[in-house]
């Protein structure tokens, strides 16, 4: 840029000045500007003048810069700027263009991490984690050939149950899939599940037969929690179709009822332990390993929001009942019959709540309480994928009481019973939270006499037992939140009645039939709401 200077050399000089300096950054390529200059000059080089090694200019010019040139020049300067309106309108449009794009929300990075090209490319080779993909042609239907494995003796021998009941729950878990059909079932005695083909030779040579003349089988279904690889491998070789354990039929049917975010990033950290084990190569880990620390980043930060979230319930004094237990044992349903919340759909389907879910209901005392649904549990689940669902439960820990729902009418009472109550002692659960249990499904036929339950017994389908199981409830949530029952009389309408109303649970008011005036109130309060009470309406 031209840099007009006007200076004394010895005698005037107007000269065209060309100058390279890096240092000087100017905004706009022409600027009115007042510039104070000092500086040494060595072999600058002005048009018709030259200017010799230590010769000093000091100047003080206003000009137009538009290009200048500087050859071994060292300046030492101070700048004044006096900005015209243009330039200011330039520079605001300048700021606009360089600034940086919104980052992602936490729903793109989620949806980038479920949609992930690379992994996805990866994760189509693994067919046992696909079974809906082999439905072949025109077929409505996957037959599938259920084995139930039972070991006849030895530690690893199943106790409180029957190889005929796991060999039922095993049916209808797979069953449980859409478009799947349970074609033949069997229990195979097994010496052990550790053998290379599980099953001896000849036993297997007989599956085989039987399982290639069944034209309606496409898939077999061995009912242990994990295959190894090598198994796998030498099973779907011997018997020339696919073969599942638990863990993918499981891990199918969440896939096929996670409907929320929290949901389908669970269910895509509880496969990756299934894909690590059959990945060939390095490479192929290493997409695990970065996958699985995205999936958890993203539910850490959905995490701190059910803190949130049980923060805010904890300063509103608001108590929370957790609601566990078996999978399909009527969990959810109970929970619409209490809160009457339409939400609370209830299925006859197993795994059919993946996401914790809170509904508001109240007790009899008219305390609000909110009930909180979770995940089913099932037995013969590696711990893989249970600790995948882990933090869904982290509300049943924190809540203030649990209640087991157990299915009566299941002839697997017991063992399903001990597999919800060995889940609950692997959690960090305080050891004062009280835990109650239900016997729920009463209207239908029960696996035992009545008289031999010891749990509250219930039908969340009819209704029956259920007030007298929030009597007793009510007494619990109180108790273990340190509520009581007050007697109020108070001024009909007044501010006092409205206060109650909203913060405490009221179990009856009525007005004196004496004294229209005057309203009788019996609320539940704990101390701190009544110490409240106490000091917004100057009580002593």
């Amino acid at each position: 840029m031209a840099l007009f200077l006007s200076s004394l050399v010895g005698k005037s000089v107007h000269r065209t000045f060309y100058m390279k300096f890096a240092q000087v950054y100017l905004n706009s390529s022409r600027c009115t500007s007042t510039v104070s200059i000092n500086f040494s000059v060595q072999n600058v080089k002005f048009a018709n003048h030259k200017v010799q090694n230590g010769d000093n200019l000091g100047s003080k010019c206003t000009g137009i810069c538009d290009s200048y040139h500087l050859r071994s020049a060292i300046l030492y300067h101070k700048r004044n700027f006096t900005t015209s309106k243009s330039m200011l309108k330039k520079k605001r449009k300048a700021t606009k263009r360089t600034t940086p794009p919104p980052e992602d929300t936490d729903e793109d990075v989620e949806k980038s991490i479920l949609e992930d090209p690379d992994f996805n490319s990866l994760r189509e080779g693994m067919d046992d984690l696909n079974i809906r993909k082999y439905l072949s042609g025109s077929a409505s239907q996957i037959g599938t050939i259920v084995l139930q494995p039972w070991v006849k003796w030895g530690p690893k021998m199943k106790q409180n149950t029957s190889a005929q009941l796991m060999l039922e729950e095993a049916a209808t878990l797979v069953s449980t899939l859409p478009g799947v059909k349970v074609v033949a079932k069997e229990v195979v005695p097994v010496k052990s599940l550790d053998g290379k083909m599980i099953f001896g030779s000849g036993t297997l040579s007989r599956l085989v037969s039987e399982a290639r003349t069944n034209r309606m089988a496409v898939s077999v279904f061995i009912s242990v929690d994990m295959l190894k690889r090598s198994q796998i491998e030498e099973l779907e070789a011997a018997f020339g179709m696919k073969v599942w354990d638990r863990y993918s039929v499981v891990l199918s049917i969440f896939q096929h009822n996670a409907h929320t975010r929290e949901a389908k990033l669970q269910v895509a950290l509880a496969e990756l332990p299934y894909i690590r084990k059959r990945l060939p190569g390095e490479r192929e880990r290493m997409v695990i390993v970065e996958r699985e620390k995205r999936i958890r980043n993203a539910l850490n930060k959905l995490a701190g929001k059910r803190a949130l979230i049980r923060r805010g319930r904890a300063r509103s004094n608001l108590p929370t009942v957790a609601v566990v237990g078996y999978t399909n044992s009527g969990k959810t349903s109970l929970i619409r019959s209490i809160t009457g919340d339409e939400r609370a759909e209830g299925k006859n389907s197993l795994f059919a709540t993946l996401d914790v879910t809170a509904h508001g209901g109240r007790l009899p005392c008219g305390l609000e309480v909110a009930f909180i649904d979770t995940v089913g549990f099932i037995q013969d689940i590696p711990t893989e994928l249970v600790a995948s669902f882990r933090a869904t439960l982290e509300d049943a820990v924190c809540a203030d009481v649990v209640i087991h729902v157990r299915d009566a009418s299941h002839p697997d009472y017991e063992l399903q019973g001990i597999t919800v109550n060995e889940t609950l002692s692997s959690l960090p659960l305080p050891e004062d939270t009280p835990v109650i249990t239900v016997a729920n499904k009463v209207d239908l036929t029960l696996v035992k006499h009545e008289n031999e339950f010891g749990e509250h017994m219930l039908s969340a389908t009819t209704g029956q037992g259920i007030p007298e199981f929030l009597d007793y409830l009510q007494e619990v949530v109180l108790k273990v939140t340190g509520r009581r029952a007050w007697r109020f009389s108070l001024p009909t309408g007044s501010p006092e009645i409205q206060w109650l109303r909203n913060v405490a649970g009221i179990v009856s008011e009525e007005m004196d039939p004496e004294n229209l005036q005057v309203t009788k109130i019996v609320a539940v309060l704990t101390d701190q709401e009544l110490a409240a009470y106490n000091r917004n309406f100057g009580k002593s």
